[in-house]
């Protein structure tokens, strides 16, 4: 597979754990604050670029994202989805708590 094929893939694969992220969170009643965990489900962290025609790749470490990646013509870019699994904790979390805790 060559690396415009992964770095494509990589670009698509980012909404899927923010898109599970979002409906486990919204579909956990006993999490406080559901709204605003909704919100985090979409923030990505980070951000790993390539330019298509050359194949020259880097990272951006402290790049913060909502909704994923941005796009410009010529680039692919894919996001570390942090917030989505700190939502799918937290939410996880709400739902083996104890009831009256």
């Amino acid at each position: 597979m060559t690396p415009q094929a992964l770095a494509h893939l990589a670009a698509l694969a980012w909404p899927i754990p923010m898109v599970v992220a979002l409906i486990l969170v919204a579909a956990t009643r006993t999490l406080r604050f559901r709204v605003l965990w909704c919100l985090v489900s979409l923030i990505g962290v980070g951000a790993f670029w390539m330019q298509i025609d050359t194949g020259r790749w880097g990272f951006i470490p402290l790049a913060i994202n909502l909704l994923g990646p941005g796009h410009m013509a010529g680039f692919h870019k894919a996001v570390i989805p942090l917030g989505a699994v700190v939502a799918i904790v937290a939410a996880l979390r709400a739902r083996t708590k104890p009831a009256g805790s």
